[in-house]
């Protein structure tokens, strides 16, 4: 009787709320004001004229308002704001509904002119909001021919690389909105680098926890960075592009051409690009092609709809030191990697969504093609426990077909803050894999140290692994808000969600002999499935005040997975249940201080190869087998933030504290096997464990001085984790702790922008095993960045770094990296340009990687094409309505 207390009680409950609204004399009608980036504005003036009758109110911070006891179906509304235009129109209200909501009411900016004298206040750079912090172009230097990236750049707090990826108080932009609704391009480097500064009025950063939570209020997980524009007044019509051909030294080429029409949420969108500048990892060609259209569909649908064709060949040269620690000694892999591949890929994506505002309605649908083909050839040298040499060449075709659709709704019912919300997503993917793989290894006798065996295999490997996913979220939200309170919102969520994750994998292993005969090789092959399935039940109390919000709930999360094997009678049937609280708090201290935190909980099951109980051989110096009895792990996350931003000088201080714990984690357990040469061989297991966890902290402060001309930056993070794995069925702890610092100056005055830095990080990685000795990585970096602007058509680049290493285990240099350009515009509305640019002048560029796994501890180095120089022709296209 107890289990169904509480849905009997939410049931009265509900019909007496309704009970009690269609009891009320009159009608209960709510609205919200907002601008044209879709932010709610306090303080304005609302009037309800109805007969003789005349209602007034404010609206509360958020831009929300109420009347009660309406009593004519039909009014004249008068909204006024200080610095918005007037807005006035008349409602006509429905029979019989005794609480109603308006569709979101947006003003429009408004100029003061007196005698043809504009009255310009002094620009405030910087304003915070919730969830977001909104620069003002006009208080920046904006040159006549710049792009948003480089207005981005004399921001306080944002970062934009060399490869154009932005990011705010250290985290990425992941997303693109102009004036508060999605663009038609989603990729930030485009975007920011093709639009013109002069068409901004200002630069925001958004906390976004995705288009539906800004539909419901509910918002979950961690938000994502994203970057919205808010455009000067009309000048969201028009069209931007332009095209770049360049040719260079050490046969480097590139050519760019694009072109954007804009026509409010009609976007129409097309760009394509070739070449192998790309100083990344090896020697790249690649080549790109696509489209993208947007557009309204009927009265309330926005479709819209994106193509893309990628090329890419890769050349590379890769140096590697891999160093596992085990019970009996240290393993030491020395090898050289000669890679070539090429890749083709086609994506595309289409998608439907709703604007109304009672019903929420999104559904898409993507795709993507993609085939490598490569060949390789590697050397690896092991020393230590044990000696062997391996050369391996190997001939690889993938075909990698996906397709995913989602389909997303809400619905605001009559009764404010009453929401109920819904989302599928489905996909399933194919990867199939044929490798013809060709090995020689030579091994040594132990203790003379001399060759005792050389063997050759040859083998033929497919491999085929189908991939589907299935999700589904309902959630249903009550409102316990007292009559009239707009003060306090108080609700109660109610929410399930399913997850289902089903591969299907088949390998095929052959040997070919030196006659060419080939066999089957059972032992190595083997047709597997496996399921794992996770329900989520979670019931959340959500309390939000103009400072306060916070969400208290807990969830329960039943999973099980299954798998079988072809031809085998043992199966795998593992069941699960954790509980764990959900816990999300946000206060805002003041009008410049603000902390939240919150905690989460999930599950995340073994992948195919930690599960299938059959011998991966395509590295026959560390064979790997699964383990068929592995338990999914469980995961729980702590953060908590803190952010200080003063409008008044422009300073920013984020400071973040992070934990994950881990239980049941799934961790590599490296055995060492005798074989027939009283040598060994090194054999990879996996068991689930306790005892992982990390914690870190990061910090950013920036403080502009001397007019705003200068800013110092300070940005830092102390990292540490705990892992355990084993070595022989000895427990093996490890401990990393990563500490890194950088400060940082910015100056931006009419003829130059320069940033400079200066950073530090400390690696440091240790094992519980006797034998084990610490590995510490240090590297110092300097960097200067600067444009120098000569005169108004004239402008020089400077691009300088140096670099120490100390403490790697291959070849590092110490690099001093140069880079430098001259550019001259042409004609009066600079539309040409021609740039020369040189890059790395003294040719020392290398690449270095580290990265640990469990007891291994992997470096590389790969080669690149770094110094060489490029003649640059461009053309811009600009045309906006207002400009």
């Amino acid at each position: 009787m107890k289990i169904y207390t509480s849905p009997f009680l939410l049931i009265v409950f509900s019909v007496f709320i309704n009970f009690s609204v269609k009891a009320q004399t009159g009608i209960q009608l709510r609205g919200t004001v907002l601008d044209t980036t879709h932010t709610g504005i306090p303080g304005t003036n609302v009037r309800l004229i109805t007969g003789k009758d005349t209602l007034s109110t404010n609206t509360d911070q958020n831009g929300a308002f109420s009347f009660t006891s309406v009593k004519n179906n039909t009014a004249n509304l008068l909204i006024r704001g200080i610095g918005y235009k007037p807005y006035q129109t008349v409602i006509t209200l429905k029979d019989g509904v005794p609480d109603q909501t308006l569709s979101a009411i947006f003003l429009k900016s408004a100029t003061l002119q007196l005698n043809e004298v504009i009255i310009k206040g002094k620009a405030v750079p910087m304003k915070v909001m919730k969830d977001t912090i909104e620069f003002n172009a006009a208080a920046f230097d904006v040159r006549e021919n710049d792009k948003v990236e480089d207005l981005l750049k004399q921001l306080p707090g944002v970062e934009t690389d060399k490869d154009g990826n932005v990011t705010s108080a250290g985290k990425v932009l992941t997303k693109i909105r102009v004036n508060g609704k999605d663009f038609f391009t989603g990729d930030v480097k485009e975007f920011i680098s093709k639009l013109p500064a002069g068409t901004v009025s200002k630069i925001q950063f958004i906390d976004d926890y995705g288009n539906k939570a800004n539909f419901t209020g509910i918002k979950t997980g961690e938000p994502q960075k994203i970057l919205n524009v808010v455009l000067k007044s009309n000048l969201n019509n028009g069209n931007f592009g332009g095209a770049t051909l360049s040719g260079g030294t050490d046969n480097r080429y590139a050519l760019n051409i694009n072109d954007y029409l804009w026509r409010d949420l009609r976007q129409i969108g097309i760009n394509g690009n070739a070449g192998n500048t790309n100083t990344g990892a090896g020697i790249n060609t690649n080549a790109n092609i696509g489209s993208s259209y947007r557009d309204k569909f009927g009265k309330n649908l926005i479709f819209s709809s994106n193509y893309n064709y990628g090329y890419n060949k890769n050349e590379s040269v890769q140096q590697s030191s891999v160093r596992t620690v085990n019970s009996m000694g240290i393993i030491n892999n020395l090898s050289t990697n000669t890679n070539f591949s090429k890749n083709n890929t086609h994506n595309f994506d289409l998608n439907l969504e709703s604007t109304d505002e009672v019903n929420y309605i999104r559904g898409g649908i993507r795709g993507t093609i993609q085939g490598t083909s490569s060949t390789s050839a590697s050397d690896a040298i092991q020393t230590g426990v044990i000696r062997q040499d391996l050369h391996t060449n190997r001939m690889g075709k993938q075909r990698s077909p996906n397709l995913n659709g989602d389909f997303s709704m809400a619905r605001k019912f009559a009764k404010t803050g009453r929401v109920f919300s819904m989302s599928v997503n489905a996909g399933s993917g194919l990867s199939s894999n044929h490798t013809d793989l060709d090995n020689q290894i030579t091994y040594y006798k132990s203790k003379t140290d001399s060759v005792a065996k050389d063997s050759l295999l040859n083998q033929l490997i497919d491999e085929r692994n189908r991939n589907t996913t299935v999700s589904a979220n309902f959630t249903y939200t009550e409102p316990l808000n007292r009559k009239n309170d707009t003060l306090v919102k108080k609700s109660i969520d109610f929410s399930y969600v399913f997850n289902l994750n089903h591969t299907n994998n088949s390998l095929d292993t052959k040997d070919r002999d030196i006659t060419g005969n080939v066999r089957e090789v059972d032992s190595l092959s083997n047709t597997y499935t496996s399921s794992f399935s996770r329900h989520i039940i979670g019931l959340n109390y959500r309390y939000e005040t103009k400072k306060l919000n916070y969400v208290l709930g807990i969830n329960g999360q039943p999973s099980l997975l299954t798998g079988s094997y072809e031809g085998r009678t043992d199966k795998v049937y593992r069941t699960g249940f954790n509980i764990s609280p959900i816990a999300r708090i946000s206060y805002r201290l003041s009008a410049k201080d603000h902390f939240n935190a919150f905690y989460t909980g999930s599950s995340a099951e073994p992948n195919f190869n930690q599960l299938q109980p059959v011998r991966d051989t395509r590295n026959l110096q560390n064979i790997v087998i699964g383990n068929p009895k592995l338990k999914a792990a469980f995961n729980h996350v702590v953060n908590l933030n803190y952010s200080r931003t003063n409008p008044g000088d422009g300073s920013n201080l984020q400071v973040s504290l992070r934990g994950t714990v881990t239980q049941n984690q799934v961790v590599s357990n490296t055995v060492l096997i005798p074989d027939v040469l009283n040598s060994f061989r090194q054999e990879t297991h996996y068991l689930n464990t306790n005892g992982n966890y990390n914690f870190g902290t990061n910090y950013y402060w920036s403080l502009p001085f001397a007019k705003k001309k200068y800013t110092f930056e300070l940005i830092g993070g102390l990292n540490y984790n705990h892992r355990i794995s084993f070595a022989d069925q000895v427990r093996n702890v490890g401990q990393g702790i990563n500490i890194n610092q950088r400060t940082g100056l910015r100056m931006s005055r009419k003829w130059i922008l320069l940033h400079a830095t200066a950073s530090y990080n400390y690696s440091n990685n240790t094992y519980s095993l006797e034998q084990s000795e610490s590995n510490i990585i240090q590297t110092w970096t300097f960097n200067t960045d600067a444009r120098v602007f000569v005169l108004k058509s004239l402008v020089f680049g400077l691009n300088a770094g140096k670099t120490i290493n100390k403490g790697f285990s291959v070849a590092a240099t110490n690099p001093f990296l140069i880079n430098g350009s001259i550019e001259k515009t042409f004609f009066k509305n600079k539309q040409a340009s021609v740039k020369i640019e040189g890059h790395d002048f003294l040719n020392q560029g290398n690449n270095l990687n580290r990265s640990i796994t469990d007891n291994t501890t992997t470096e590389s180095r790969t080669n690149q094409i770094t110094r060489y120089f490029l003649l640059s022709l461009t053309w811009n296209l600009q045309s906006f309505a207002g400009m």
